[in-house]
């Protein structure tokens, strides 16, 4: 199977999975003004009945200056409840990866709640160990591989006659490291769908297959997950293209923002389901 028709079953197996989208908007959206909701009520108190609340943007460094002024003391209060509400997000996203990849690689039943909760307790602790398993993949890519790419740049930026050299190592710098985290994202990615695909228990072997199955297709996959990765960032720059002119001031344009931006994390999200199902699309094609 080619890698634009991987692309062509995942958008089929997304777009008859409607449900799993919504699903993940409805979570995502609690646990948004769960998170939100210290914030809110700080707005509401200074801003909720003033004049002033009316022309205050909706990111207004004055305000926001002002406001960590005001509330000093109970600033590491409020950072602290952002670190845990951070770390349970990093929970609820390994939980929900369960019953995303689970739904989208079961291509006949449905995505109702019930499956989809299924999965995710079901591959749950598999996938915490996969995560685990990934950040040490993480650790090296960043600590070991590009520290050595920083080495051998060293010596031509110290020796740069221009500016330019430096700034153009720098970005090249930049490219190998994103590059690189792709590579991993996507390995991580194969080990998943292998623990649903292949009924892999143990995360080493599953992981040991997406090795595999990589090692004699490695471009072709990669190729496939950065179109993906390309078809994301237009989709991105299109969404901030609109949202431009709907940052100016009155209430029309504010609630049309609101509305945009919320179809724009439903694109996410489903691009987020689309990566799963063309990959899983490429992997079952390909025996090895």
């Amino acid at each position: 199977m080619g890698i634009f028709k991987a692309i062509s079953g995942g958008l089929g197996t997304t777009f008859r999975k409607p449900r799993l989208v919504v699903i993940l908007y409805v979570v995502n959206l609690a646990f948004a003004l769960a998170a939100a909701a210290p914030f809110l009520a700080i707005v509401q108190k200074e801003l909720g009945h003033s004049l002033a609340g009316l022309s205050v943007q909706p990111v207004d460094p004055m305000w926001i200056g002002e406001a960590v002024l005001g509330y000093g003391r109970a600033f590491p209060a409020l950072l602290a409840g952002f670190v845990v509400l951070g770390l349970l997000y990093l929970v609820l996203h390994v939980f929900l990866n369960g019953g995303i990849v689970g739904r989208l690689l079961d291509r006949e039943a449905p995505a109702s709640l019930a499956a989809f909760s299924a999965d995710c307790g079901r591959l749950f602790w598999r996938y915490v160990r996969l995560f685990l398993l990934s950040l040490v993949f993480y650790a090296l890519t960043l600590g070991v591989v590009l520290k050595l790419v920083s080495v051998l740049f060293r010596p031509i930026s110290d020796g740069a006659v221009t500016e330019w050299t430096p700034l153009i190592l720098s970005n090249i710098h930049l490219l190998i490291a994103l590059l690189l985290l792709s590579v991993v994202h996507m390995i991580v990615d194969y080990a998943r769908i292998a623990v649903v695909a292949d009924e892999e228990r143990r995360v080493l072997k599953a992981l040991r297959h997406a090795l595999t199955f990589l090692k004699a297709r490695f471009f072709r996959a990669w190729a496939l997950y950065l179109l993906l990765v390309l078809g994301t960032l237009a989709g991105a720059a299109v969404f901030y293209a609109v949202l431009k002119p709907l940052g100016a001031p009155g209430v029309g344009l504010v609630v049309a923002g609101f509305f945009w931006m919320q179809i724009y994390v439903v694109f996410r999200i489903w691009t987020r389901t689309l990566f799963i199902a063309a990959q899983a699309e490429f992997y079952r094609s390909h025996p090895y």
